[in-house]
């Protein structure tokens, strides 16, 4: 009798203190939260963050970083690239990856076209 007492008040004290800790966030708090989200987009999208993977496969003139990227778009590998200009170079840039390990696997597909690929993980 005393053990099953002791069993709900110990039970009854672990709700309430774990009630008190899901407490509802009030509109300003969401407010600030969409707002970091957004910043946090903006860096990502301005490669400003070093959250991902990316590869280059050419660094070189505006022309040959257009050929380059043709020709991967060529081989058909599903992988997305896009050309940025970094002082006084245009890079081509392959795929978003979350790891090394993702990047890795793209590199294995492409080496054989593009021997001087490097792994990256653009950013300030």
């Amino acid at each position: 009798m005393m053990l099953k007492k002791l069993f709900i008040l110990s039970f009854l004290i672990l709700f309430s203190t774990l009630s008190g800790w899901a407490q509802k966030l009030s509109a300003g708090e969401l407010n600030t939260i969409d707002k970091l989200i957004a910043v946090k987009h903006d860096l990502e999208s301005n490669n400003e963050l070093k959250t991902t993977y990316k590869l280059q496969i050419f660094s070189g003139s505006l022309e040959e970083a257009e050929e380059n990227q043709q020709k991967l778009e060529s081989l058909q590998l599903e992988l997305t690239s896009k050309i940025i200009y970094q002082t006084p170079n245009y890079k081509v840039w392959v795929g978003s990856f979350r790891n090394r390990i993702q990047a890795d696997r793209a590199y294995q597909k492409i080496k054989s076209e593009y021997p001087n690929t490097l792994i990256i993980r653009p950013g300030k």
